[in-house]
């Protein structure tokens, strides 16, 4: 978590935010935010579960924290391009720019899809302070936290055979996230 979020002692005044790192008519507004959900409470299953619907070829976000190892299925994170997950009992963003096919992960706060693009690449916002990053830097570039970087967690994007000899004992992302389905 960041510090910024310590309570202010009473009668503190409230700082002003930031001067804006990059300005509004730098970003594409593509569609209203949050009309691509994130997935807030992720299911996961066993690889051979998953291998049902997810053939070896296909690419994956892998993640590895402590001992705990994820897959995220791009065929997924498409429509989602963003998980909030808990790995090793420490939040983190799971980020997927479909446009540019990349894959961030951070060390974090709750993100949302904000709608913008900044050279074509997904602008996210936190659900805390509704300040503006970018998926690429983890750096924020609008609002209360202008400025901050963000924690990044090493990630690969690798099909889901090599995710699976890497990390057998790892999870995937399941299709059952409480939205559409129609994945693949």
């Amino acid at each position: 978590y960041l510090a910024v979020f310590a309570p202010r002692p009473r009668g503190t005044p409230r700082a002003a935010a930031p001067p804006d790192l990059i300005p509004d008519s730098a970003l594409v507004d593509v569609i209203p935010p949050d009309s691509i959900p994130s997935i807030d409470d992720p299911k996961f299953v066993e690889p051979g579960e998953a291998s049902r619907w997810l053939a070896d070829r296909e690419p994956v976000v892998s993640l590895e924290l402590g001992d705990e190892a994820r897959a995220y299925p791009a065929q997924i994170l498409t429509w989602h391009e963003i998980v909030n997950d808990v790995v090793g009992g420490r939040p983190v963003a799971v980020t997927y720019c479909p446009l540019c096919n990349s894959a961030v992960a951070f060390r974090t706060l709750e993100f949302g899809v904000s709608g913008k693009l900044y050279k074509s690449a997904l602008v996210m916002y936190d659900r805390q302070t509704d300040s503006l990053w970018l998926h690429f830097e983890g750096r924020a570039i609008q609002g209360p936290l202008t400025g901050t970087r963000l924690d990044l967690i090493p990630v690969q994007l690798l099909s889901f055979g090599e995710g699976r000899k890497e990390h057998a004992d790892g999870l995937v992302l399941s299709r059952n996230t409480g939205h559409f389905g129609a994945y693949g």
